[in-house]
C-alpha cells in the first residue's frame, strides 16, 4: 500500500512538473512575442517547403507503382548503334520480341504490347471525336496491367478483331451513363469506316501512369484491317512489356539479346539490341527516342529534395542562432532558479519542452498553410498532389520523426548552453560568451550562407538556360502559324486529295493569309508523329546503312510556310517528284535531306548532295535539296538527321499550317474566317487548332515550372536565412553593448561602429561564397549536361548572386548595428 501510494504522489508530482513547464515556457512566449513569431515563422516556412516537396517526390516516385504486378513488369526497348556508337534508344520494340521472350524463357509468364497508331476517329451515329490516346493492344494487356472493369469481362475483352474497350470517361462521350457493353462504334484508321464492338469499359488510367489512354482496339484488328503481323522484325512500333514469374536481373537482358540475335540472324547489318528496363523505372530514368508521353526527371526531383533538407536545416540553425541571441536575457532567470535548487537536467527539460512547443505550434501552422498553398501548387504544376496526414500512414511517420529530431536538434544546443551558466557570474553581470559557442554560431551561419549562395547560383543559371532555348535560332519560323488539326474522315484517298486541295484554295482566298501548307507531322510535337528508319544509305560513298534517320512526309508549300531554309538544290515540285513511295520512271523519286543528315551520308558540302542517288529500304532515291538543321523538337535535344519525302496527294496529312500575313492585328476574325472555310467542306468534324509558336514553347513548360519552383523555395531559404542572421547580430551586439558604450563615450561614430558589426559578418559570408563556388559550378554543370544546346557557366554567373547576397546581408547588419550604435551609451554603462 505504501508503495502504490508513493508512485500515485511521483505520479500527481510529474504531472504537476510537467504543467508548470508548459505555464513558463508559454509565459516566455507572451514576454518574448517578437522572438517567438520569428520562430514560428521560420520554422513554418521551412516545414511547408519540405512537405511540399515530399509530396511532390513521393507523386514523380509512385508512377506505374500502382500495378498490382508492377514490381514483375519490364519494358523491352531497341538500342539503334551505328557500328559500335550507340545512335538512338527507341522505347518501342518489335511485336515479334514478346511471343519469343515466352516462348525460350520460363521466367517469363506473359507478355503485353500496345502500339500509338495516331489520331483516329471514333463514331457513334451523329456523335464523332478524334481520339489521339488511342492504342492497339493485345489481350494480355489488360491481364499483365491493372484496369478495373466497370462493365464487361476483360477475359475476353480484347481477345478478336474489332473489339474496343473504353476508358469510363471515353464511354460517356459516346454513351453517356449508359452500358455500352455490346453496342457499336465508327472507328476510321485510313481510307474507310470500321464497325467494331465495345466489349468493356475500364476505369480511367491513373496520371501517374507512363503511358495513358482512352481507348483501346485489339492488336486483332490491326492485323485484319491493316495487315500487321505477330512475327513482325523489322517495324519496331510497339511498346512491349514482359511479365516475370521471378525477380530478373541485368544478366537476362544479354540472354535475351543472345536469343534475339540468333533469330533475326538472317536479317543483315540490323545494329540493333534489346533493352530490358524495370516498369517503375520509366518515368524518372527514362528519356528514349518515342516515349508514350513525356516523363520525368530523378535528377530534377532529387535537386528538390536536397532544396527541402536545406530549406528545413536553415530552418532549424535559425531557431539555434535566435535562442542563443536571447539567452543573455534569460541568463539571470536561470541564475536565480538555480540559486534556488533547480538541477541542471531540470533546466534543459525547460528549454527542450520550449522548442517541442515551438516546433509544434510551427508544424500546426504548417498544416493550416497547406490548405491554402497545396491547391495553388496543384494548379501551377498541373498535379493532383494530396497531404492527408491521418490517411497516409508513411507521412504521419515522416512527420513525427521530422518533429522529434526538429525539436531535439534545434533545442538541445541552447537548452546546453543555458543550463550551463554559472549563477554567480550571471548575477554579478559578467557573462560572456565561450569561444567555442561563438565557433559553432559562425559556422552555422556560413553553413546557411553556403546553401543560400548555392540556390541563388542554381535560380540564375536556371533562368538564363530557359531563356536561352526560348531566344535561339531555331532555324525555322514559329512567328504567326496558325495549325489545325487535319480532319479524319471515311473516303478515299482521291476524295481526300479533293477536299484538301479545296480547302488550301478557300484559305489562299483570305486577305489575311500568306499560305498554307500540309504535312504528316508538325514541329515541336517531339519523336512521337516522326517516323524512325534504318535503310538510308549513299550509293557513292556507301556511308549510313545502319544509321537511324527520322522521315515524315510534306507537300510542296511546307518549306516555305514554316520559313525552313533551302541550303542548296530545290523544292519538291509537282511536276518533276513522284510521290512518296511511288516508282514513277518518268519523275524523280527524291527526298530533302538536312544538313546533319547529309553529312552522316558521307557528302563533303551541301551542293555535293544534290542529285545524289542514294539507296532507301532497297529502292534508289535522289537527294533533290539540303536544307538548314533546324530545331524539330525541343532544343534540350540536338538535332537527329532527317529527311522529307514529297506527300503528292496528301494523303498522309494530319497538320494544315496556315501562315498569317504580317500586320493582322484581328487574329479572332482570321481563325473565325478559317474556321467558316474548314467547317464548309468538313461539316462533321471538329475544328482544331493551336498557336506554333505557343505550342512550340510548351515544350519548356516543365523546365519552367521547375526553374520558378526553385526560385521560389531560394528565396525562401534566403528569408529564413537572413533571419539567422539577425539572430547572430542580435547576439553579438547584447554581447558587445558595454564595448559599444566605451567606444561611444571615446569619440567613436556612428559609421565607425556599423563598419565594426560589418566586417566581422561579411568575412563570414565571403568563407561561405568561396565555400559554395566548387558546389555550385559542379551542381549546374551536372544539370546542364541534360541539355544539347546550353550556356556556359561564367564568373557573372557566381558573381552577381555573390553581390546580391551581400547586399541583403548587408542591409540586415546595418539595421541592426545602427540602432545600437545611436543608443544612448548611458545606459550600456550604467551597471558598471
Amino acid at each position: 500500500m505504501p508503495t502504490l501510494q508513493k508512485l500515485f504522489v511521483k505520479n500527481k508530482n510529474s504531472k504537476e512538473m510537467l504543467k508548470n513547464h508548459i505555464f513558463i515556457a508559454f509565459r516566455n512566449f507572451k514576454k518574448k512575442k517578437a522572438f517567438t513569431l520569428i520562430n514560428v515563422l521560420g520554422l513554418t516556412v521551412g516545414m511547408t517547403v519540405c512537405l511540399l516537396i515530399l509530396a511532390y517526390a513521393k507523386y514523380e516516385l509512385s508512377y506505374d507503382r500502382y500495378h498490382s504486378n508492377a514490381p514483375d513488369i519490364y519494358r523491352v526497348s531497341v538500342d539503334l548503334y551505328s557500328g559500335d556508337v550507340l545512335n538512338t534508344r527507341d522505347a518501342q520494340c518489335y511485336p515479334a520480341v514478346g511471343q519469343m521472350a515466352v516462348d525460350n524463357f520460363p521466367e517469363i509468364e506473359a507478355y503485353a504490347m500496345a502500339r500509338h497508331y495516331g489520331r483516329m476517329l471514333l463514331k457513334r451515329d451523329e456523335i464523332a471525336f478524334n481520339e489521339d490516346r488511342l492504342y492497339f493492344a493485345n489481350q494480355s494487356w489488360l491481364e499483365v496491367f491493372d484496369a478495373p472493369a466497370i462493365y464487361g469481362d476483360l477475359n475476353s475483352a480484347l481477345d478478336g478483331p474489332d473489339k474496343i474497350v473504353l476508358t469510363e470517361s471515353a464511354a460517356k462521350k459516346y454513351f453517356g451513363d449508359s452500358n455500352p457493353v455490346g453496342e457499336k462504334l465508327g472507328v476510321v484508321p485510313g481510307g474507310g469506316q470500321v464497325v467494331m464492338q465495345v466489349t468493356a469499359v475500364i476505369k480511367d488510367v491513373p496520371k501517374n501512369s507512363h503511358l495513358t489512354y482512352d481507348v483501346l482496339i485489339s492488336w486483332e484488328s490491326g492485323v485484319k484491317h491493316l495487315g500487321w503481323e505477330y512475327a513482325e522484325w523489322n517495324a519496331n512500333n510497339e511498346f512491349m512489356y514482359l511479365l516475370a514469374n521471378q525477380d530478373i536481373d541485368n544478366s537476362f537482358q544479354h540472354k535475351l539479346n543472345a536469343t534475339y540475335f540468333e533469330l533475326t540472324e538472317k536479317f543483315e547489318d540490323r545494329g540493333d539490341s534489346l533493352a530490358v528496363q524495370a516498369l517503375t523505372d520509366i518515368h524518372l530514368y527514362s528519356d528514349k527516342s518515342f516515349e508514350a508521353e513525356v516523363n520525368g526527371d530523378v535528377t530534377i526531383v532529387n535537386i528538390l529534395l536536397i532544396v527541402a533538407a536545406f530549406v528545413l536545416l536553415v530552418a532549424w540553425v535559425n531557431y539555434i542562432n535566435l535562442s542563443t541571441a536571447k539567452s543573455l536575457e534569460r541568463a539571470k532567470e536561470v541564475g536565480v532558479r538555480k540559486v534556488l535548487g533547480t538541477t541542471r537536467g531540470t533546466l534543459v527539460f525547460q528549454f527542450l519542452m520550449e522548442s517541442f512547443i515551438i516546433n509544434l505550434l510551427a508544424l500546426v501552422l504548417t498544416f493550416t498553410c497547406l490548405q491554402g498553398v497545396l491547391p495553388l501548387f496543384n494548379s501551377f504544376s498541373s498535379l493532383d498532389l494530396e497531404i492527408n496526414l491521418f490517411n497516409d500512414e508513411q507521412l504521419l511517420w515522416q512527420v513525427a520523426l521530422f518533429y522529434i529530431i526538429g525539436s531535439l536538434a534545434s533545442g538541445l544546443y541552447p537548452a546546453f548552453v543555458l543550463s550551463n551558466y554559472k549563477p554567480l557570474t550571471v548575477l554579478r553581470g559578467k557573462l560572456r560568451d565561450s569561444k567555442r559557442g561563438s565557433i559553432l554560431r559562425r559556422g552555422l551561419v556560413v553553413f546557411q550562407f553556403l546553401i543560400t549562395m548555392v540556390l541563388l547560383v542554381g535560380t540564375l543559371t536556371i533562368y538564363l538556360q530557359v531563356n536561352h532555348m526560348r531566344e535561339q535560332k531555331l532555324g525555322f519560323d514559329k512567328e504567326q502559324l496558325v495549325v489545325l488539326r487535319a480532319p479524319l474522315l471515311p473516303e478515299s484517298d482521291e476524295v481526300i486529295a479533293t477536299k484538301f486541295n479545296s480547302l488550301r484554295a478557300e484559305l489562299n482566298s483570305l486577305p489575311q493569309v500568306k499560305s498554307v501548307a500540309f504535312s504528316e507531322t508538325m514541329i515541336g510535337r517531339g519523336t512521337i508523329d516522326l517516323n524512325s528508319t534504318t535503310g538510308i544509305s549513299s550509293i557513292e560513298n556507301n556511308a549510313g546503312g545502319d544509321l537511324n534517320f527520322y522521315m515524315y512526309r510534306v507537300d510542296s508549300a511546307y518549306l516555305s510556310t514554316l520559313g525552313i531554309e533551302i541550303l542548296a538544290g530545290r523544292n519538291f515540285s509537282h511536276n518533276m517528284d513522284a510521290p512518296a513511295f511511288a516508282d514513277d520512271s518518268n519523275l524523280i523519286s527524291g527526298i530533302i535531306l538536312n544538313e546533319t543528315g547529309r553529312e552522316l551520308l558521307g557528302f563533303n558540302s551541301n551542293e555535293e548532295a544534290v542529285n545524289k542517288p542514294i539507296k532507301l529500304w532497297g529502292k534508289e532515291r535522289r537527294v533533290v535539296g539540303v536544307i538548314d538543321d533546324y530545331n524539330h523538337n525541343s532544343l534540350k535535344l540536338k538535332v537527329d538527321p532527317l529527311f522529307m519525302m514529297f506527300d503528292k496527294h496528301l494523303t498522309a496529312t494530319n497538320f494544315i499550317s496556315v501562315k498569317i500575313a504580317e500586320g493582322t492585328e484581328d487574329y479572332r476574325e482570321v481563325l473565325s474566317s478559317i474556321e467558316d472555310k474548314f467547317s464548309s467542306l468538313y461539316k462533321e468534324s471538329d475544328f482544331e487548332y493551336y498557336f506554333l509558336d505557343e505550342a512550340f514553347d510548351q515544350q519548356y513548360k516543365a523546365d519552367q515550372q521547375f526553374g520558378t519552383i526553385f526560385t521560389t523555395f531560394s528565396i525562401i531559404t534566403i528569408f529564413v536565412a537572413i533571419l539567422g542572421l539577425f539572430g547572430l547580430v542580435l547576439y553579438e551586439v547584447q554581447q558587445r553593448i558595454k564595448e559599444i558604450g566605451i567606444r561611444k563615450v571615446l569619440g567613436a561614430s556612428v559609421s565607425s561602429i556599423i563598419g565594426l558589426f560589418s566586417i566581422s559578418f561579411l568575412k563570414l559570408i565571403g568563407i561561405a561564397i568561396i565555400l559554395s563556388i566548387p558546389i555550385a559550378f559542379l551542381s549546374m554543370q551536372e544539370w546542364l549536361s541534360a541539355y544539347a544546346y546550353r550556356i556556359e557557366l561564367n564568373v557573372a554567373l557566381f558573381a552577381i548572386p555573390a553581390i546580391v547576397l551581400v547586399l541583403i546581408a548587408l542591409s540586415t547588419i546595418v539595421i541592426q548595428a545602427l540602432r545600437v550604435a545611436q543608443a544612448n551609451p548611458v545606459e550600456a554603462l550604467r551597471d558598471e
